[in-house]
């Protein structure tokens, strides 16, 4: 294919008259037809656009008819779009347009933090006013890498923003180290039990495994022995691990009204655009329905860009109160179920060793009473 046909080119047929003549004379003006082929009465071929009207005077000279079969060229393509007076109105405020949308968030770039980060940062970051959507300023960023910090989820957070491009960086926060979890008065004993196994980080150990010690009791001083006998200053750290007792006691109604789903959900939406909060017509909001909240960035269909707003969808879930009833053993094994809770919140680490339970029905209610032997650290 020759080049000329990628920009502006017209494929036509020449007809009656001297047709011999015209190409000869064609020829003589600089004017070379290309891909000609021989036709009944004449011949076709091929020419750039710009030299079809002077290869036409000739052929009205020889009385050769000229008949344009089709046109080619990216010129011909682009020709009717620019005859259209809207689509140079849309460029000419689509431009102008853009350059105003960079001062608003197009999108928070995360890609320096892990997944769970890059949510819990998002989502402190949406509480500051800094979603995709929302205008940006000194004050904001600023307000935004305080309560990154305030969070407790990172020790270090910087915000950048140019041309649409919320850059969030931000440093994990670590936890101290075991030698600032001493204490500058000792480490005394938050209950009582007998002494399993001892770890000592720093300090002095004032007990030993198999002994028998009493809530308050000192655990681990501040003193530490030299190889002399001198005693200097060491901050109390480490852990003691002892066996105890922990009892708790639960009651338990065996018919209880609870709220159940129905499957009928409503959804709300909120859009953020241009630094504005717009609120989307909905049904009106049901009684006794639990509320989800859920935020996302509507992106283009097939190209997959982000747009410059974000989307709050609230969807509440219709309840109906309903009797639920349990048995004696669905009754205890849920108040099994909440002591347990109970004493992992109490004590983290607790390594479960012996269960006494004694369950009691008075009436419609279960009355549960545990005491669990366990180990854990008891240093306070």
């Amino acid at each position: 294919m020759e080049p000329v046909s990628l920009w502006a080119a017209v494929e036509f047929t020449a007809c009656n008259g001297s047709t011999e003549a015209l190409l000869t004379a064609a020829a003589r003006a600089g004017l070379h037809p290309y891909g000609v082929t021989a036709l009944p009465g004449g011949f076709g071929g091929r020419c750039a656009a710009w030299q079809y009207p002077r290869l036409a005077a000739l052929a009205r000279k020889h009385r050769v008819r000229l008949r344009i079969r089709r046109k080619l060229g990216l010129y011909f393509r682009l020709r009717p779009l620019l005859r259209r007076a809207g689509l140079w109105a849309g460029l000419t405020v689509f431009v102008p347009l853009l350059l105003f949308a960079q001062q608003f968030v197009w999108y928070a770039d995360t890609s320096s933090l892990t997944t769970g980060q890059a949510a819990r940062a998002c989502a402190v970051l949406r509480e500051a006013g800094l979603q995709p959507g929302a205008a940006v300023t000194e004050a904001k960023l600023t307000a935004g890498e305080y309560a990154l910090l305030h969070s407790g989820e990172f020790s270090w957070a910087s915000l950048n923003f140019a041309k649409g491009r919320l850059v969030v960086e931000a440093a994990a926060a670590r936890p101290k180290p075991d030698i600032a979890a001493g204490t500058l008065h000792g480490i005394r004993a938050k209950c009582s039990g007998t002494v399993l196994r001892t770890n000592l980080t720093s300090g002095t150990m004032l007990v030993q495994p198999g002994q028998q010690v009493e809530a308050g009791q000192g655990l681990i001083g501040t003193a530490r022995a030299e190889r002399d006998g001198t005693l200097i200053f060491a901050p109390a750290a480490g852990t003691v691990v002892a066996q105890f007792e922990w009892s708790d006691t639960r009651t338990v109604p065996l018919e209880e009204t609870v709220q159940q789903y129905t499957g009928v959900c409503t959804r709300a939406y909120r859009v953020t655009a241009f630094g504005h909060t717009f609120s989307l017509p909905a049904a009106p909001a049901p009684e006794h329905a639990a509320v989800v909240l859920r935020h996302f960035q509507p992106e283009v269909p097939l190209l997959g860009l982000a747009l410059p707003c974000s989307v709050e969808e609230t969807c509440r879930y219709v309840q109906q109160p309903e009797t639920l009833h349990r048995t004696e053993a669905q009754a205890a094994a849920l108040a099994r179920l909440q002591s347990l809770q109970a004493l992992y919140a109490a004590w983290p680490d607790a390594e479960h060793i012996a269960r006494k339970e004694d369950c009691t029905v008075n009436g419609n209610v279960l009355d549960y009473t545990v005491t669990y032997t366990v180990a854990a650290d008891i240093c306070g």
